[in-house]
């Protein structure tokens, strides 16, 4: 049994670390208690998930939860859940919609919405009554609706799919507000009457037992109904699901991230015993992107296959490499502890890919090269961490800033270890440091990464991280990469597409003056076909075919996604090198 006690709040915190990513949330693996800690047995939180629906599948998800005593006085919160989460709407309960009793009879349950925070915007709900004993609770929802104008962002919701209901408990879990480990029960009522349907949750198939805050419930993912997997059994300890038939063969795909996280989980000191899922949907409109939780991912696809500009393996790779390096800090702090958090989940989706061997050298040099030439062509660039933080999720190139920044800055830190120690030392002993410390009890967070860098390059280190957080452009030294790659200046073009990355159903937020303006796209348009995101931002001599509809009448434009040309660097291969000297 999995034991989540540590992660609390900070399960919320990792959580939004990834969804920064173009639909993107991370967990670190569970600690085990910290020595002297209180291990008392923690007190039972059973839940039982009830889908229903018709002979065209699932359309509603029901909750019935025991919370152990809660001992809440008049007035005050027993339940609370996000109405919105990183601009997602979720279930957003009005407190009639749950039913409330506890061994005196029923409860009346009134809510109250908070401010506005960070991320999001959350409702608690509040007895008219103290309780007594135990307190059950029920409420249901249905999947959220979407269609081809939906924005995409973080796969949160919980969506109808395949005859099933696929998302993030997120979406439908109001839950005990206390922050304390519970001993989760969860139970799955399927209908009987189909031994074909299954019940799935990051943590294992049907009914399963784990040690974690209440929150472990929200930030996991689900499945539920004629669920088809790979292993097809669904037995072991990884497993990769979906609902309906994607466009990619699923099974050859689950044997290749099995491959990945197997070498991911050595890396990261996981327990031989430890389990991770993945899950895959399909989106109505032609976007896709990830999203990490505990032990888990889910990534969307367009009806193409279409994740993200590098590739459905990276993608993969990036929000797996999610489950391990955070920072610890305040929910709130995310801006500020989002490059290490995204910058590792790059830096080792490409590096753990290679050393796994599911990529070779040279797709590594293409991936390094898009992070690099995203890093330097990004509008915000010289942002500050914080001021990138504030637009994250109204503009999707600050998104990208944490990204390419975490990139560069590791790489650099990376370099200058490999050289001031002859090769000895590397980015990997500070990171899996990092990691030890927290599995350890101890907090980590950006003083403490000060202090390791400083210990290991000197003075220098220190300003070179607030040069960082200050937005100044950063350069890795020569042989950041090893002897087969060397580092060379060139010029580079910013992609814009110039409108809304995240709804490619319609055009939305057209940046007035941009190419896409320019060629004559207007606000509102309906896109009936857009050339994939993904060839545009690999070659920035393509062009944007695009139809709209307008007035009745399907209209063709072209424009070019790019602008002039600044400043960059990029690797280059090293000639009469082999790639056996190419370790890296």
């Amino acid at each position: 049994m999995i034991d989540h006690r540590r992660l609390g709040t900070g399960l919320r915190r990792a959580a939004l670390a990834s969804v920064t990513a173009l639909a993107l949330i991370g967990a670190a693996p569970a600690p085990a208690p910290a020595p002297g800690s209180d291990t008392a047995a923690p007190p039972p939180l059973a839940v039982t998930l009830t889908p229903s629906g018709d002979a065209q599948g699932f359309d509603r998800m029901g909750v019935t939860m025991r919370i152990p005593a809660p001992k809440t006085t008049a007035g005050a919160p027993l339940l609370r859940m996000p109405l919105m989460l990183v601009g997602l709407q979720t279930a957003s309960y009005p407190a009639s919609a749950i039913q409330a009793s506890d061994d005196a009879g029923e409860l009346t349950l009134t809510h109250s919405d908070q401010a506005p925070g960070a991320s999001g915007t959350y409702r608690t709900y509040l007895v008219n009554r103290a309780t007594r004993g135990d307190v059950t609770v029920r409420y249901a929802t249905a999947p959220r609706a979407v269609n081809r104008d939906t924005r995409n962002g973080p796969l949160f919701d919980l969506r109808a799919q395949g005859g099933g209901l696929i998302g993030a408990g997120v979406y439908f879990f109001a839950l005990p507000v206390e922050e304390k480990p519970y001993r989760i029960s969860l139970h799955w009522d399927l209908p009987r009457t189909a031994a074909t349907q299954r019940g799935i949750w990051s943590f294992g198939e049907g009914d399963q037992t784990t040690v974690g805050p209440a929150q472990l419930l929200a930030f996991s993912f689900y499945a539920a109904g004629p669920v088809r997997s790979a292993p097809a059994d669904g037995k072991g300890n990884f497993g990769f699901y979906w609902l309906q038939q994607p466009p990619f063969d699923p099974v050859v795909m689950g044997k290749n991230v099995h491959r990945l996280y197997n070498h991911m989980s050595r890396f990261f000191g996981d327990p031989p015993d430890a389990t991770y899922r993945v899950f895959a949907r399909g989106n109505p409109y032609p976007s896709g992107g990830g999203t990490s939780l505990s032990r888990s991912f889910m990534f969307g696809y367009g009806a193409q296959g279409q994740t993200t500009g590098d590739g459905t393996d990276m993608l993969i790779a990036h929000e797996m490499a999610h489950s391990w390096p955070s920072l610890d800090g305040a929910e709130d702090d995310h801006p500020l502890t989002a490059w290490y958090s995204e910058g590792t989940a790059e830096f080792y989706a490409l590096l753990l890919s290679l050393r796994a061997g599911t990529i070779d050298l040279d797709r590594f040099l293409k991936v390094a090269n898009a992070h690099a030439r995203d890093y330097y062509t990004n509008p915000f660039l010289h942002l500050t961490n914080a001021a990138a933080g504030k637009q994250f999720w109204a503009d999707a190139r600050a998104q990208r800033v944490p990204y390419g920044r975490g990139f560069m800055y590791l790489a650099k830190v990376d370099g200058e270890l490999k050289a001031k120690s002859g090769g000895r030392r590397s980015l990997d002993d500070l990171v899996l440091e990092v990691l030890r410390r927290q599995r350890a009890g101890e907090k980590v967070g950006l003083e403490q990464w000060i202090t390791m860098v400083v210990r290991e390059l000197g003075p220098q280190a220190r300003q070179d991280y607030l040069d960082m957080v200050a937005g100044k452009t950063i350069v890795p030294p020569q042989g950041t990469f090893g002897p087969c790659f060397r580092l060379e200046k060139t010029t580079a073009r910013a992609f814009d597409l110039g409108f809304d990355e995240m709804r490619l159903g319609v055009v939305k937020d057209l940046r007035a003056g941009s190419r896409a303006a320019e060629a004559g796209l207007r606000e509102g348009d309906p896109i009936v076909s857009l050339t994939p995101i993904g060839k545009l931002r690999n070659d920035p001599a393509a062009r944007a075919d695009v139809v709209v509809r307008r007035d009745g009448k399907e209209m063709p434009l072209r424009f070019s996604p790019y602008s002039a040309p600044v400043e960059a660097w990029q690797w280059a291969r090293v000639p009469g090198i082999a790639d056996s000297a190419c370790k890296l």
